[in-house]
């Protein structure tokens, strides 16, 4: 379902395209509680609300600030799944590595900062919790350097790099092969986050 997306995308089909996005994700959050020995509520919460963002961005021309607000929602129920990593590590160590992620971001924001005007400051908020979400992710994996954390590292690294390239089609350049790649994107990012919660210490 999830690469089936990619045709009602094309032919234009809102309704089918809604249809599809709420088989992937039901059936992504279903393949969760069916495979998990231990449920995460706080990661069910997520997949729900990843349900109603993708739904509503289906009709974003309605419900674009309603669909951000669960985005920016989402990362921040990330924080609080990894939040045991953020209280381990020293201010110092935090510092030193966060350096390069927030110089990253900055740029990026500057460079998008004149296209995306009716959502700059959703786009910072996001912006912000994603880099925090990625910086103390990359920190517990080179401090564990387990397959855990390397499948959520890579999905925490997918999703902001996805809606980075959300914004360039929807405000800069809208090709069609942009808005299909992003939507796959956001589908392996939520994949390999699932494997990560799936795995035992």
């Amino acid at each position: 379902m999830s690469i089936f997306v990619a045709y009602p995308i094309y032919v234009g089909n809102p309704n089918l395209e809604f249809v599809v996005k709420l088989v992937a994700l039901f059936s992504l959050s279903f393949l969760y509680l069916e495979s998990t020995t231990k449920v995460n509520y706080w990661y069910v919460l997520i997949l729900l609300f990843s349900i109603l963002s993708d739904s509503l961005f289906v009709f974003a021309d309605n419900f674009l600030f309603e669909a951000l607000f669960l985005l920016i929602t989402n990362r921040f129920l990330y924080l609080i799944i990894i939040h045991p990593s953020i209280l381990k590590y020293s201010v110092k160590k935090i510092i030193f590595y966060a350096v390069p992620f927030v110089f990253t971001f900055g740029m990026i924001y500057l460079v998008l900062y004149e296209y995306v005007q009716e959502i700059q400051l959703s786009v910072f908020i996001l912006g912000v919790l994603s880099i925090v979400v990625l910086l103390f992710s990359f920190i517990d994996l080179l401090n564990k350097n387990s397959k855990k954390t390397l499948y959520f590292f890579i999905g925490v690294l997918i999703l902001p790099i996805a809606d980075i390239l959300t914004a360039i089609a929807n405000y800069i350049d809208e090709h069609f092969s942009y808005i299909v790649i992003y939507h796959y994107m956001y589908y392996v990012a939520r994949f390999m986050i699932l494997k990560s919660m799936l795995l035992r210490k």
